[in-house]
């Protein structure tokens, strides 16, 4: 089915990544932050996502469901420090969609094996399942020199869209709610000026979001960083921004190839489209 074959397509995408990550990035480039994801279907539908992940400061393991519906979340984490090995374990249940950030016996380790189960509770033969393992890592402890006065790094990076566009934070605003939107793109706009960090796109503080998990065609705004998947973001070698809630299969849109300024973007099934390429620094 061509559902299947772009979820395919998008996790080899996302492996790709990650393993440009583990190695190295350039400066002003987030690595890449997804270790993996699963998907299943049926009555009382189940998966599990298993990684081995280098130098994670935090793990965050996210669910969402359609229904949405109770789900239990069972994971371990076997974390190795200076060769000394180390277990966390734990279950929960609640309601999805779940974040759920995951417990390391260390809080800096080497390197974390972690795996996670995560089953819906309902006996649904139409539910559907995504789940989605996360990470950070800190930033290295080696000296270096203090940064010269010139050498601070820049607010932020225009992020190029169709037709000579950009993202665009409407008049600049700090409130959360504020509306996403394309304007002529202008380096010496500030509210052009995004951060890519971490899978979060961020201006003034807040994060692009998918507005209330709400899928294809939400339009998107701005709102407090919270590390959730619905403000996830994974840059493909496309140059698709595809959304981590809902499967993977959504990406940053702008509406009907609009060149209009002020238009307000939206999350869109992904189809490698000129509308839904972006470019990053």
């Amino acid at each position: 089915m061509m559902r299947s074959s772009r979820r395919l397509a998008v996790y080899a995408a996302i492996t790709a990544l990650l393993t440009i990550g583990a190695v190295g990035v350039t400066a002003g480039i987030a690595r890449a932050n997804v270790a993996g994801f699963c998907n299943a279907s049926g009555a009382q539908a189940s998966c599990t996502d298993s990684h081995t992940i280098v130098a994670p400061v935090t793990v965050t393991i996210g669910a969402t469901a359609s229904p949405n519906q109770d789900a239990t979340v069972a994971w371990t984490a076997t974390c190795t420090l200076s060769g000394q090995p180390a277990t966390t374990s734990d279950t929960s249940t609640s309601e999805t969609p779940i974040s759920d950030t995951i417990t390391l016996p260390y809080s800096n380790p080497d390197s974390c094996n972690v795996s996670a189960t995560v089953t819906l509770s309902t006996a649904n033969a139409s539910n559907s399942l995504s789940v989605a393992m996360t990470y950070t890592t800190g930033t290295s402890a080696s000296p270096s020199p203090s940064p010269s006065p010139s050498s601070a790094p820049p607010a932020g990076y225009l992020v190029k869209g169709y037709a000579g566009k950009c993202l665009d934070d409407n008049r600049n605003s700090s409130a959360n709610g504020a509306k996403a939107q394309i304007w002529t793109c202008s380096s010496a706009d500030k509210a052009q000026l995004f951060t890519y960090s971490n899978g979060e796109l961020v201006h003034n503080g807040k994060c692009l979001n998918d507005t209330a998990w709400g899928g294809n065609r939400t339009k998107l705004i701005l709102w407090s960083c919270n590390h959730a998947l619905n403000e996830l973001w994974t840059h493909l070698a496309n140059g698709e921004l595809v959304l981590n809630a809902k499967g993977y299969v959504l990406c940053l849109d702008d509406p009907a190839y609009s060149t209009r300024n002020g238009t307000q973007l939206i999350v869109y099934t992904c189809k490698d489209s000129s509308n839904q390429r972006w470019s990053l620094p």
